[in-house]
């Protein structure tokens, strides 16, 4: 079967009936299905509303708890205040001390007084008949600056704060901001105020303030811990509220109130205190607590238990013949009070959800259905048409492709693809084409390298020759395929041995080249020649007739005699052989003056002479060693090598290279090695 055949079949297969099989599951379960999401709807929605209910409740009972602690913090902060200010002696006080701050009245506090407008920078004074006005006067000059820290309190509460004061035993009163009334009672006769002296502790108190106020009160204590007065912050009740529940994260016609439930209620009804009206979002307080009546059934009965006994709930009730969910909680009690807050709403605001959820379901079900049919029978129609173009046009380019590389994996590189189509294939097929020659080439040299690279490994000495009183280790790495570097071991008719050392410059094909040269030259004329000097001469003019490019050769040539340490060398332009003698720990260079070979043709080369120290090492290195650089940019250069070879001098020969290469490897990290690498290493034994 062809291949465009089986795409078509394939196509159509992983299409079209998937597509018919899940079209008619669809049509089939679609009634069904809309029934129980319709249901699950419903009971999701009833859910859903009553968890917000209960989420709001919960929240706006911990956002007015919170809020509570807060204030709690903020009167102990004010009471310590005046308390660290009491205890400075007025002695202390600077002479040009101002009592501006202070807006005095010295009255009856029991009399009438005038009202005063609001002066959010200084503080009212209120002193009774019986004060004693030099006390009075010291206290003044000790709070001299109260005013910043009540303002301070005042604007970081100010959207529920109402005033804050400070009644003394002494008779003097401090009220912020200056202009609030304090009341003509004389706050030490209030209840609020013996009763934090008796207990001693922060407390809240309801009695004695307006249905809209509360005041938290706190004892003001000197250092040695006796009470001198209480500091007190008055809030207004709806301006907590409505910082404690937002109207709009309730259901629709909801409501919340607030509920106080006073300790000297005979029956402990709960009292209805602020009401959130579902029309305006605004809380309002009423003027007096209103009982809850219990004209409700059983349900009802029991949200009005568990408001009496503190505990939190969610109940839906019938009351005053409404069917309505309530959710309530706990706010936590005053001296006098305990506080709840509950949200509810009618049950029908349920019921016609739930409807309207049902009829939204069966809606977009029903259209889903309609659209679900007709995208059935349009995609199965353009799914077979697709199926059939793409499986022909996609096949062609294919075959062609397959074709041209199963003849290029024969070896035919004169194979080629028509490259007409602008799609990805056609741009495969061009990319294919041009890289064809590409590889060819690629081979080729390839191929050519590795047997240039087969030869030339031939020429690297696979081991050191073993001579009588020396131990020799030599290596050579090339950074490429082939290189430029040069060793030898060439055994001479008198039993000595010639060890050569040489470097061309650059490195690669050219390189390599040039090296295969000179070793050729170097062997031949070895029989011939009566010196080193005499070698280095011909080898040297024989090259600068043959090169033209440029290039030319530092060698150093070492002739060792076996049980001698007496030793003869050459140095044509080469990197300075090192000496090191173990018992002085001293380096010295063989650092002749003979240049390149292959530079000047008329140039005579000098014979040198040398002696190894009793325990003695020579290195002869060419540049890829001290040249190697690292990532930032250093070269290895001569000390290290020196201080790698004074570190590893107890060892082989074999071991002294293979520290060095090692140590090389090691400094030039992730750095790629730029130039050939060869190593001798010869130590007398």
């Amino acid at each position: 079967m062809k291949i465009t055949t089986k795409l078509t079949i394939c196509f159509v297969i992983l299409t079209v009936l998937p597509l018919a099989a899940a079209s008619f599951m669809y049509l089939r379960s679609t009634n069904e299905f809309s029934l129980e999401m319709a249901e699950r709807g419903k009971t999701l929605l009833s859910d859903r509303l009553t968890r917000e209910l209960r989420r709001v409740t919960e929240q706006g009972a911990i956002t007015l708890v919170t809020e509570q602690k807060q204030m709690d913090r903020a009167v102990r902060a004010f009471a310590s205040n005046v308390t660290e200010r009491m205890t400075v002696s007025v002695s202390e006080l600077s002479e040009t001390a101002d009592l501006g701050e202070f807006l005095l009245h010295d009255q009856n506090l029991q009399g009438s007084q005038t009202e005063l407008p609001i002066d959010l920078y200084k503080m009212g004074s209120f002193i009774a008949a019986d004060s004693a006005k030099d006390q009075i006067a010291g206290t003044l000059y000790r709070l001299i600056g109260i005013t910043d820290v009540a303002r301070t309190v005042y604007q970081r509460n100010r959207t529920f704060v109402d005033s804050i004061s400070v009644s003394f035993e002494s008779g003097l009163t401090l009220s912020y901001p200056a202009g609030v009334t304090t009341g003509k009672q004389d706050p030490r006769e209030s209840d609020w105020y013996f009763r934090t002296i008796e207990r001693g502790a922060t407390s809240w108190f309801t009695k004695g303030e307006a249905v809209n106020r509360r005041s938290v009160t706190t004892p003001v204590q000197t250092s040695s811990g006796q009470i001198v007065g209480v500091a007190r912050i008055i809030i207004r009740t709806d301006a907590l509220l409505t910082k404690s529940i937002n109207p709009t994260h309730l259901p629709p016609e909801a409501s919340a109130y607030l509920i106080a439930v006073p300790d000297d209620e005979p029956q402990l009804l709960p009292n209805e205190v602020a009401v959130l009206e579902a029309n305006t979002g605004n809380w309002r307080v009423h003027d007096l607590m209103r009982p809850m009546l219990l004209d409700g059934d059983d349900a009802w009965l029991k949200v009005a238990s568990d408001i009496r006994s503190g505990v939190p709930g969610m109940e839906f009730v019938t009351r005053s013949g409404v069917r309505e969910a309530w959710s309530f909680g706990p706010l936590g009690r005053t001296e006098d009070v305990a506080w709840h807050l509950a949200a509810t709403f009618p049950e029908q605001v349920i019921t016609s959800a739930q409807d309207q959820a049902e009829a939204i379901v069966r809606a977009s079900y029903q259209a889903q259905l309609r659209n679900a049919v007709i995208f059935a029978v349009f995609a199965g129609i353009s799914a077979i048409g697709l199926a059939i173009y793409g499986a022909r046009t996609l096949t062609k380019p294919i075959r062609q492709l397959h074709a041209a590389a199963t003849q290029l994996e024969t070896g035919d590189f004169s194979t080629r693809v028509d490259d007409t189509s602008s799609d990805e294939l056609g741009d495969l097929a061009r990319e294919f084409n041009r890289l064809v020659p590409a590889l060819e080439e690629q081979v080729r040299v390839k191929r050519d390298l590795l047997a240039a690279q087969e030869i030339q490994q031939h020429f690297v000495p696979s081991s050191a020759p073993a001579i009588d009183g020396f131990d020799i280790a030599s290596t050579t790495i090339y950074c490429d395929e082939i290189g430029g570097d040069y060793q030898d071991f060439i055994p001479m008719d008198d039993e000595r041995i010639a060890a050569i050392i040489g470097d061309v410059t650059g490195h690669g094909i050219s390189a390599a080249l040039l090296m295969v040269t000179a070793r050729a030259m170097i062997r031949t004329y070895t029989d011939f020649a009566s010196s080193p000097a005499d070698l280095f001469d011909s080898v040297n003019r024989q090259l600068c007739e043959d090169s033209s490019g440029g290039r030319s050769l530092t060698l150093f040539q070492l002739l060792l005699t076996p049980g001698q340490h007496r030793f003869t060398w050459i140095s044509a332009g080469h990197e300075p052989a090192l000496v090191y003698d173990i018992d002085s720990n001293a380096f010295t260079a063989l650092d002749g003056e003979d240049i390149p070979l292959g530079v000047d043709q008329s140039w005579s080369f000098r014979n040198m002479s040398g002696t190894f120290p009793k325990n003695g090492i020579l290195i002869a290195y060419t540049d890829g060693i001290c040249e190697a650089s690292n990532a930032a940019g250093e070269a290895y250069g001569l000390d290290r090598l020196k201080a790698t070879v004074e570190v590893s001098k107890s060892h082989s020969s074999q071991a002294i290279s293979e520290a060095l290469l090692k140590d090389l490897e090691t400094f030039r990290g992730a750095i790629p090695v730029k130039d050939d690498v060869s190593l001798l290493v010869v130590k007398t034994s």
